[in-house]
């Protein structure tokens, strides 16, 4: 699973940072790179339960032992990245630093798909020749904004989507077509964004290839994903996340299963293996259409996708079925708003299953739903980003009017995922 490339630079970690990124020290969003891969995963294990301790003090539900990713480097399958042109340096590619608008160029980095950095290595000359402008956001002018490119570990191909200022014209279409035409690149979108704002990505989406989806596999799962569509950041992970939320969910054949923030429909599809029906939730009108797309990709006849926002959802659902008997919630990272909160705990499910990206959001939310009548069984947590503090966490919920086991038992759903 790991490529020589990755090993040469797990060998060479012990020699310290920039052997490993030649962005080292500006950009600081590998924090804990340079440190032994089991250092790393020891670290993220040690906040978790450090967070988890101070909110439940003695009553802490487990935390099973932090799963990790099997590749460490070249693992992240899109980079979101800046464009600027600076007087000294030329063209740059980038994230800002946290907090100020100063762009660090990181055309090169070592967590991004290999796919992602050859791309890029061939793409940026194209977009110096173009002489095209960067925007300018005090003044409002130029063209080119950001660069998004997405690859895929199961076709081998890369989609790249520009985002401008400005709508297609002559010059723009012209460089897109010169982007189409490089190795492993299959789809080329360009997105219209005239916004000011850091928000990526504008309303409008104009493929200019025939091919206009990534393509990925996730197990036995075949995804099709348009551009500006949520798809897990390591392919890899997301198997083992999905894997073992399937298992710990516990659903019964006749369950009826709600997906809340369902994005593609990965996790949604999952769960349907088992259930008698699932819903899933989408607010994103391209992501829910793509899960619309790849259940009827995938054969799925027990699956059925609402487009609306998650508190919407809720309601619907109370509206449509009155209980639900398990929900899963994936949110972003601010994690549930009070209204959906509120929804789920009406809906009375006897399980959920919350997947979080934010482990501060995630508890939080955990301690609210405990005020409502549930036990926070398990708390599960994978390492989504290496090198990275991230930290990703499947918790899983029951109704306490339905509990067979003590508080807090012992007993470890970690048993059921066999990293």
């Amino acid at each position: 699973m790991v490529r020589s490339a990755d090993r040469k630079l797990i060998r060479e970690s012990s020699k310290s940072p920039a052997a490993l990124c030649p962005h080292y020290p500006h950009c600081v969003g590998c924090r804990l790179i340079g440190e032994p891969y089991g250092k790393q995963l020891a670290w993220k294990q040690n906040q978790l339960a450090q967070l988890v301790r101070t909110a439940w003090g003695d009553a802490a539900p487990p935390i099973g032992t932090i799963v990790g990713s099997p590749m460490v480097f070249g693992y992240r399958n899109q980079a979101k990245l800046v464009l600027r042109r600076s007087a000294r340096r030329g063209l740059l590619v980038g994230l800002f630093r946290p907090g100020t608008h100063t762009l660090v160029d990181i055309r090169e980095c070592p967590v991004h798909h290999s796919l992602i950095r050859a791309t890029l290595a061939r793409l940026i000359p194209l977009l110096e020749d173009s002489e095209l402008p960067t925007y300018d956001e005090r003044s409002r002018h130029g063209v080119l904004r950001y660069l998004v490119l997405r690859a895929s570990h199961w076709t081998k191909s890369v989609q790249v989507i520009v985002i401008t200022a400005s709508e297609l014209d002559r010059r723009l279409s012209a460089l897109l077509r010169r982007i189409a035409q490089l190795p492993r690149v299959r789809s080329v979108v360009h997105n219209y964004n005239p916004s000011p704002g850091n928000v990526i990505f504008g309303e409008r989406f104009t493929p200019l290839t025939r091919e206009d989806t990534l393509r990925e596999r996730i197990g036995d799962l075949k995804l099709k994903t348009h551009a500006g569509a949520f798809l897990q950041a390591n392919i890899l992970v997301a198997r083992r996340i999905y894997d073992y939320a399937k298992a710990a969910a516990r659903i019964k054949a006749n369950d009826l299963v709600a997906d809340l923030y369902c994005g593609a429909g990965a996790l949604t599809f999952y769960l349907a293996s088992t259930a008698k029906l699932v819903v899933g939730i989408e607010e994103s009108p391209i992501a829910a259409a793509d899960a619309r797309s790849n259940l009827r990709w995938n054969g799925f006849h027990n699956v059925r996708i609402f487009t609306s926002s998650a508190n919407e959802g809720v309601r619907m659902l109370r509206e449509r079925f009155g209980k639900v008997d398990v929900i899963a919630l994936n949110p972003p990272r601010k994690g549930t708003d009070p209204e959906t909160r509120q929804g789920i705990v009406a809906l009375a499910s006897r399980r959920i299953l919350y997947l979080s990206c934010n482990p501060n959001s995630l508890i939080r939310d955990l301690l609210w739903f405990e005020s409502q009548g549930y036990r926070t069984e398990h708390v599960q947590p994978f390492d989504m980003f290496p090198q990275t503090d991230h930290i990703e966490c499947v918790a899983t919920l029951q109704l306490a009017a339905e509990l067979e086991l003590p508080r807090h038992s012992a007993t470890s759903q970690a048993a059921v995922f066999k990293a």
